[in-house]
This record gives structure tokens, sequence and C-alpha cells, in this order.
């Protein structure tokens, strides 16, 4: 019988350790989408470039987290 190794990836390991602290926007290489999070309700916004994610991030921090500030 066969048994399957997931060999990890050290490319992918060595990102997830230098960008672990990192606050603002950031870039998910493998998923090429950037992600960030509100800064009042701590959830998760993402969007595929930098400008739409920070429209994505204006509306919601302007119309669903704080109701129209």
């Amino acid at each position: 019988m066969l048994s399957v190794y997931e060999i990890p990836d050290p490319f992918a390991n060595f990102i997830e350790r230098k960008y672990a602290n990192i606050k603002g926007l950031k870039y998910h290489f493998f998923d090429k989408i950037w992600s960030t999070t509100c800064g009042t309700c701590s959830l998760e916004l993402d969007g595929p470039t930098k400008k739409i994610l920070l429209k994505i991030k204006l509306y919601h921090s302007r119309n669903e987290c704080l109701n129209g500030y």
C-alpha cells in the first residue's frame, strides 16, 4: 500500500513567517488577491487589486460598519 506524504513548500512557509505580523494591505501571491481587515469590526476584506480593495474598505466602513459615519 502506498502512503501519500505531503511535501511542505519552503517558499510558502517563508512567506507566511515573513509576513505574519504585517498590518494593512497584504498580497496573497498564490491566490492573486489583496486583503486587509476592518479596523473597527475586524472583518476580513479582500479584492483583486489595491484600488478595488480600498473602494471595498471605504464602502464597508462608511455604509456597513459605521452606518454612515
